[in-house]
C-alpha cells in the first residue's frame, strides 16, 4: 500500500489538510514488527499560525446573518483577492524540475500567509474554512489539478478557487465565479482537461 502513490494521494484528499502527509516510510524488522513513519505537511508552528489567521479572516468577513453559500462566497473571494498564483512553482512542477514535492505554495500557508499559491494551496486554504464551518468536504484530484468538494444542504458541489483566479497575460488580477459551487454536470459542461478525475474513487461526484 505504501508503494502505491496513486492510492495514497487519493486517501490524502479525504483527511483534514493538517493531517495530510508529505512522505510515508515503512520498514519491517527481523521479528516482523512493522514500523510506519508519517511525515506530515503541516508543522505545529504552521498550524498555530494558520489557525490564528483563519480566525482573523473569518471574523472579519463573516456575519451571522449570512447564509452558508454567502459565507463560502465571502471566503472564496477573500482568498482569491489576497493570493497570487505562483507561476514559477507551477512551471517547476509541470516541467519536472521541482527539487522537492513539498513547497509552501502547495499549502494553505502559501495562500493565507505568503499570498502565493498553486492549486494545492488554494484548495487547502478553502478546506480550513469549510472545516471551521463544520461542512462535510474533501478534495478531488485529477492527474494535474486539485480542488474542493463540499456538501451543502444535502447536495455536493465543486469549488475551484484556482480556476476562479485566472492567470492573465497582462498580469491583471481577476476574480471569477465560474467554478463556484457547481454540480458535476455543470463541471463537465465547462469541461477542462484538468478536471477529469476517477469517479470510482470520488463516488459522490458521479
Amino acid at each position: 500500500m505504501t508503494n502505491d502513490n496513486y492510492l495514497l494521494s487519493n486517501i490524502n484528499n479525504y483527511v483534514s489538510s493538517y493531517n495530510s502527509y508529505s512522505k510515508i516510510y515503512i520498514n519491517i524488522n527481523s521479528l516482523g514488527r512493522v514500523n510506519i513513519q508519517i511525515v506530515k505537511i503541516y508543522s505545529e508552528e504552521m498550524i498555530t499560525t494558520l489557525n490564528a489567521k483563519v480566525d482573523e479572516i473569518y471574523n472579519s468577513v463573516i456575519k451571522d446573518t449570512m447564509t452558508t453559500n454567502q459565507k463560502i462566497l465571502a471566503i472564496h473571494d477573500y482568498i482569491i483577492n489576497h493570493t497570487v498564483y505562483d507561476q514559477a512553482r507551477a512551471n517547476e512542477v509541470k516541467n519536472g524540475t521541482a527539487l522537492s514535492t513539498f513547497h509552501v505554495s502547495n499549502t494553505a500557508y502559501g495562500a493565507l500567509i505568503n499570498g502565493l499559491a498553486i492549486c494545492g494551496g488554494y484548495t487547502d486554504a478553502m478546506s480550513l474554512f469549510l472545516d471551521k464551518m463544520d461542512l462535510e468536504n474533501y478534495k478531488i484530484a485529477s492527474e494535474t489539478h486539485i480542488w474542493n468538494y463540499v456538501l451543502i444542504d444535502g447536495a455536493w458541489k465543486h469549488l475551484d478557487l484556482t480556476w476562479d483566479d485566472p492567470v492573465t497575460s497582462t498580469g491583471e488580477n481577476r476574480l471569477e465565479h465560474n467554478f463556484f459551487l457547481i454540480t458535476t454536470t455543470d463541471l463537465e459542461i465547462k469541461e477542462t482537461t484538468q478536471h477529469i478525475y476517477d469517479k470510482a474513487i470520488y463516488l459522490e461526484a458521479q
